[in-house]
Parts: structure tokens; C-alpha cells; sequence
């Protein structure tokens, strides 16, 4: 049950980032930090910011060339009082190209998973990763 329950929330989490972000009309459109402020039920938003063109540092310190500007948003998810599942979406600013790729990270890695999404943000997909409601390190992947 918490599984569906996490799942749920994070699809409504995307959906609702990526028709706020991609609104019909640029008018409408809404701007990366505006999406701190987006009120969902079951998600605290953490960060909503606009990364540059260039070389990225992720949060974890892992550096990427050559990114093009995209918009970065963490979010906690909450689907039961006892879970906690970090989430990130990066959506490309003006590249776009209408799909989505969900990343993974493996075995019990508890860690977004930040060399897997670099690639499809630069190939114009809105990327989404989670540290799967725990926290350890890439290292910790499960692979012997």
C-alpha cells in the first residue's frame, strides 16, 4: 500500500510541475522559483531553481559539462506519516521535447541518482529521481 501510495504522489507531484512549468500559452507559464510556492497535497517542495547553461554541480558534488539551462526542483514526499521519499525533477528550460524519463538508482541505494538523469536533460526530457525513502550513498547500489 505505501509503494501505490508513494507512486501516486509522485506522479501527481510531476504532472502538476509539468503543466505549471509548460503552461499552454508562455503568459501562463510559470517561472522555476514560482514552484517553490506550488502547494500539493502529501509534498513539502525544497528548492525550485534555475540552473544555467554550462557545467552543473549537483548537490552531491558530482560535476556535468556541457548542461543546457534547466530547471531544478526537490521535493519531500510524504504519502504516509512514517515515510519521507526525496524526490528531484530537472525540466529543461527551452528545450523540452514533450516526454519524460524516470531514473533509478538501483539495489538499496537511497540517493538521487544524478549521473543517470545529466544524459535525458540534455537530450531535452524532463528527468525524475529518487532516493527511494532512505538515505545511503551511490556506493551503496547492492551490487557485489
Amino acid at each position: 500500500m505505501k509503494r501505490g501510495r508513494a507512486s501516486l504522489s509522485l506522479r501527481k507531484l510531476v504532472v502538476a510541475l509539468i503543466f505549471t512549468a509548460f503552461a499552454g500559452n508562455t503568459a501562463a507559464a510559470a517561472t522555476c522559483e514560482s514552484l517553490a510556492f506550488l502547494t500539493l497535497t502529501e509534498t513539502t517542495i525544497t528548492a525550485a531553481q534555475s540552473i544555467p547553461a554550462g557545467t552543473y554541480t549537483a548537490p552531491d558534488g558530482e560535476v556535468f559539462a556541457n548542461m543546457p539551462a534547466f530547471c531544478r526542483v526537490a521535493a519531500t514526499l510524504t504519502p504516509t506519516s512514517d515515510s519521507e521519499i526525496g524526490i528531484e525533477v530537472w525540466m529543461p528550460s527551452a528545450t523540452w521535447n514533450g516526454r519524460f524519463e524516470g531514473v533509478g538508482n538501483g539495489g538499496y541505494a537511497g540517493s538521487i541518482p544524478y549521473s543517470a538523469r545529466a544524459p535525458g536533460v540534455s537530450l531535452g526530457y524532463v528527468t525524475v529521481g529518487t532516493d527511494t525513502g532512505h538515505i545511503g550513498s551511490s556506493a551503496d547500489d547492492g551490487a557485489d
